[in-house]
């Protein structure tokens, strides 16, 4: 099996208690993307667990920032959150779950959690949605401007979000 990553999806959130909300959202419109609806619920609490424990820990006056990630890779699915905090204890695993803590590449610390993809599915095997080299069309400010939202990824957001039902 090969360790190449197949896809992957991140999101950067400050570790604040709504980042909990916004991670089970999160999850939720990849993993219906990447059609893993299967993994859905596991994924979730994996995601809101690890999320929350940097949210719990950081000090809500001055919260730092942390990303998300998600990550097809072999025959799992990589739930990462990077941050910045110290001294955090190794997340404990779910049944059927593997968690760890690794030195992210960014200088700081990555929390992880593998769920095995449903069904014996390889990452090459997910059905992935068709994407181009760029995801919005709108660039980095270099100004300070603020920066308007690709109407068709928010539209495509937002046909997403309205189709489901909890």
């Amino acid at each position: 099996m090969s360790a190449r990553t197949s896809q992957v999806d991140d999101l950067r959130l400050v570790a604040q208690p709504n980042a909990v909300l916004c991670s089970e959202l999160f999850v939720r419109l990849i993993l219906s993307d990447w059609s893993l609806r299967p993994l859905l619920d596991q994924a979730k609490t994996a995601a809101a667990r690890l999320v929350g424990t940097l949210v719990d820990a950081a000090d809500p006056k001055e919260p730092p920032f942390l990303t998300l990630r998600l990550r097809l890779r072999s025959d799992v699915l990589v739930i990462e959150v990077d941050h910045a905090l110290d001294g955090l204890p190794v997340p404990t695993p779910a049944p059927g779950e593997r968690t760890g803590v690794a030195p992210s590449e960014t200088g700081g610390v990555t929390l992880w959690c593998e769920l095995p993809l449903p069904g014996g599915l390889s990452a090459g095997q997910v059905r992935l949605p068709r994407r181009g080299d760029r995801r919005t069309l709108v660039d980095e400010p270099v100004s300070g401007e603020p920066v308007g939202a690709d109407p068709e990824v928010l539209e495509r957001l937002l046909t997403r979000l309205s189709g489901w039902s909890g």
